[in-house]
């Protein structure tokens, strides 16, 4: 008898506040107010991007994967930061702009003695990152993992 996998949902609501502007809400979370990226028209400085946006889920899912590893491997995280940078270019097989390269640069403390175990754990973060898993364009991780 196969096994039925879990489904996940979740939801969110935006509201266009006029112009190239909106705000994205989810329950009781704070609103996020969203807007182009300041090199397309209406694109706002002080506003996320969709583009933005991306990248950050990118980062935070990649991060809670590696810290669910740890956990279940009695590993101490102590810091961890990380620093995304995308790519957006035309796409060859249909000529439409998409995220193609994004590389992200990962620091990770451990407690002392625990980082050539942490390192061993990175690709089953990378390869348990729902985000990861939802997009074609190719992602570079790069592990900087110290004790």
């Amino acid at each position: 008898m196969a096994l039925r996998s879990k489904v996940f949902t979740y939801g969110a609501e935006l509201t266009w506040q006029g112009g190239h502007t909106a705000v994205v809400a989810s329950g009781d979370r704070p609103p996020l107010p969203v807007a182009p990226p300041p090199d397309f028209p209406g694109g706002e400085d002080d506003r996320w991007s969709p583009e933005h946006i991306f990248l950050a889920a990118l980062e935070s899912c990649t991060m809670l994967s590696f810290l669910a590893h740890c956990e279940h491997n009695d590993l101490e995280v102590r810091e961890y930061s990380a620093r995304a940078t995308g790519s957006i270019e035309r796409r060859d097989d249909d000529q439409r702009y998409a995220f193609t390269h994004v590389k992200v640069v990962v620091h990770a403390r451990m407690a002392p003695g625990q980082a050539a175990a942490a390192g061993d754990l990175t690709e089953k973060a990378e390869r348990d990152c729902f985000i990861t898993a939802s997009t074609n364009a190719d992602i570079e991780n790069d592990w900087r993992i110290l004790e």
